[in-house]
């Protein structure tokens, strides 16, 4: 089933009604989010998950729309001078919500924080970066080591704080309006755990004005939970809808059901590094002195497992796409050429054997529940497609924010198999994909960041440094192509689709769709204002 085809089976616009939520015409938005911030501490965690609620009361040197292109934000213009510096040039009179003016010291501050964070996480967004040059309180200038091409969208993902607040707040105290001060149309109320987060305009914003006086996102995580809150009219719209309560919603006149295209790739991150690995063990459950997926032969069985048109079917009620690649078909650099993976139970079985696992062996599957849709379905079903080739699954479902933490820890447990996500629409091209995801893990040269499995071949790194400096994108989307064809052939993760962004509103309501799957509050309008 092709993407577009795919997409237009699910219903725009469809109408539906109870009407006891907020009033029409009210200036206040609730809305159902299936997830909350990974860290309420902007420079910690790299995830869209999270900045998705940053960009709403936090500055951004430059933003991006719904489909994916740059605007400028904080800087009013940012342009390349050389193959070796870009300069961003920041709006005249732009206050912190703290009153104190945006200055390029404060943007300065915001990038070396992010930049030098002990996790990692955006330590790839500053590869090649070598000096932030402050020309005056509005000019910057940013030298690289090597061309950057995509150095503007990279820069689109640092939230912007003001460096008095950098310089005494520390991360344990970002869920408190003393340290979330920003430059963004909202502004910070409060933050509970578990609970909500609310925000309310900022009248001083220097962009068009927020459209919602108050919005509150309430973190509801479970599927079911989070429909029978919009049914009941307890919020105005919701993300994340599950499948299966398509049709529920469908035969409601009081909603409408809105969905489009995701650019987010949902795969298996696969530890290779390790030996032994340590939730892998043999197949009575016995240690194991080596680690099964440090060969390829393993692990292109394990892909043969997957039954990933079943997942669509079956998990995915048709919305989603099986990938073959770690990005979207919409995307600089996308493979064109690979072959899409096919279920083959009898052959993964030979695979096995062959690699001296005639028996299988015996494993912890790990995912999170509540970041990305029917996440802990997906896991359960993939649990008993590997039990189906002879490898004994147990899986751990376990809350996102507490996932992603243990996961994205370099030095910690991480997982032996493991479900992840990367969306590189924010680059427009796979180049963000390959460099966080399939780069070699080096913290030194701020590659591999989300490179969780630590996989590694040195011809794919080679194929991702070189690619990124050509500034010839046809060029260096080939070379990038060239790279996720060997990365994929190694597999280095395992990929299983592409989502689809559904949201449903009440009646009355529109809502614009992410394709990097924001939920964005003024993305949520009145149905008359959307026609105008």
């Amino acid at each position: 089933m092709g993407m577009n085809r795919l997409f237009g089976l699910v219903a725009v616009g469809l109408s539906v009604a109870i009407g006891i939520v907020t009033p029409a015409g009210s200036d206040e938005l609730k809305v159902g989010a299936r997830t909350e911030p990974a860290s309420m501490d902007p420079h910690t965690i790299w995830s869209g998950a999270s900045t998705q609620f940053y960009v709403h009361y936090l500055g951004f040197l430059v933003r991006t729309t719904p489909d994916n292109k740059l605007i400028p934000a904080l800087a009013e213009t940012f342009k390349p001078l050389s193959d070796n510096e870009w300069e961003f040039v920041l709006r005249p009179n732009v206050k912190f919500g703290n009153g104190e003016p945006v200055t390029v010291a404060d943007v300065i501050a915001s990038l070396n924080r992010a930049r030098n964070n002990p996790r990692g996480s955006y330590a790839s967004l500053f590869a090649g970066v070598t000096e932030f040059v402050e020309v005056d309180a509005r000019t910057l200038r940013v030298k690289t080591s090597r061309p950057y091409p995509t150095l503007a969208n990279s820069f689109s993902q640092i939230a912007i704080l003001p460096a008095s607040v950098i310089a005494k707040v520390a991360t344990a105290e970002f869920g408190t309006a003393a340290a979330n001060v920003g430059a963004g149309p909202y502004k910070f109320v409060s933050f509970t755990p578990g609970d909500r987060l609310v925000l309310e305009r900022n009248d001083d914003y220097f962009g068009e004005k927020a459209r919602w006086s108050k919005v509150t996102f309430r973190f509801l995580t479970n599927n079911a939970a989070r429909v029978a809150a919009l049914l009941a009219g307890d919020v105005d719209a919701i993300d994340g809808v599950p499948p299966e309560e398509i049709a529920t919603l469908k035969a409601r006149p009081e909603f409408n059901v809105l969905s489009g295209p995701s650019d987010r790739a949902v795969y298996m991150s696969l530890d290779t590094e390790r030996s032994p690995t340590p939730f892998i063990k043999g197949p009575n459950g016995e240690a194991i002195d080596k680690n099964p997926l440090a060969d390829v032969r393993v692990r292109r069985a394990l892909s043969m497992a997957v039954d990933r048109e079943a997942i669509r079917d079956r998990v995915m009620d048709g919305l989603s796409y099986p990938i073959n690649q770690v990005g979207a078909p919409s995307l600089g650099g996308f493979n064109k050429e690979l072959l899409p993976v096919k279920s083959d139970p009898a052959g993964a079985r030979k695979l096995l054997a062959e690699a001296g696992w005639p028996n299988g062996f015996s494993l912890k599957l790990q995912c999170p529940s509540g970041r990305l849709v029917n996440d802990a379905r997906i896991c359960q079903v993939l649990g008993q497609m590997l039990q189906r080739v002879g490898i004994k699954t147990e899986v751990e479902v376990t809350p996102y924010n507490v996932y992603i933490s243990r996961m994205t820890n370099h030095a910690g447990e991480r997982g032996s198999i493991f479900m992840s996500t990367w969306a590189s629409s924010y680059a427009g091209e796979v180049g963000g994909a390959l460099e966080n995801v399939l780069h070699t893990y080096d913290k030194s040269r701020r590659l591999g960041a989300w490179n969780l499995g630590h996989y590694s071949n040195p011809k794919v790194d080679k194929l991702i440094v070189d690619s990124a400096v050509i500034l010839d994108s046809t060029k260096r989307h080939a070379d990038q192509a060239e790279a996720m064809r060997i990365a994929m052939e190694d597999v280095g993760v395992l990929p299983l689709h592409l989502q689809a962004v559904v949201v449903a509103v009440r009646k009355g309501l529109d809502a614009t769709i992410y394709s990097n799957e924001y939920t964005i509050a003024d993305a949520i309008r009145p149905l008359a204002e959307s026609k105008k």
